[in-house]
């Protein structure tokens, strides 16, 4: 299966972990959004993003056409601070999902910063990575 794999920014660690346990079980990941990041992102400034515009373009592009691209969508929902891209890459996948029946939604992890969003009927909800193969 193609997965695509959204969380906050600074639980990037979480979010590879993640990605790992699904390559390992022989599954993709569509975009790896972390390979860009080391540490504190160059582009974490509204100011940056302006100025490095065509980066900032490329890693939109290349987030959405990841969930776009994917089976399985998973949001890692353990972060401390709340996200915002990975709200974006949410709404894709169910807007994808109300036209195409796909890709699968899966919300994994305490629901630290709560969304009405991961409410949403499609929206399955899992503790572990396991429980996610388990229902592949």
């Amino acid at each position: 299966m193609k997965i695509f794999v959204s969380g906050q920014i600074e639980d990037i660690e979480n979010v590879r972990k993640v990605q790992a346990e699904f390559i390992s079980a022989g599954h993709q990941i569509t975009h790896d959004w972390t390979t860009n990041l080391t540490g504190v992102d160059m582009l974490g400034s509204r100011e940056a993003k302006l100025e490095n515009l065509d980066e900032s373009k490329k890693r939109a592009t290349d987030d959405i056409n990841g969930v776009v691209n994917s089976d399985i969508y998973v949001i890692c929902t353990d972060n401390e601070k709340a996200g915002k891209g990975m709200y974006v890459e949410l709404g894709a996948a169910l807007a994808l999902h109300a036209k195409y029946n796909v890709p699968k939604i899966y919300l994994l992890g305490a629901m630290n910063h709560m969304s009405i969003f991961y409410l949403h009927p499609v929206v399955i909800r899992v503790d572990s990575v396991s429980d996610i193969l388990k229902s592949l």
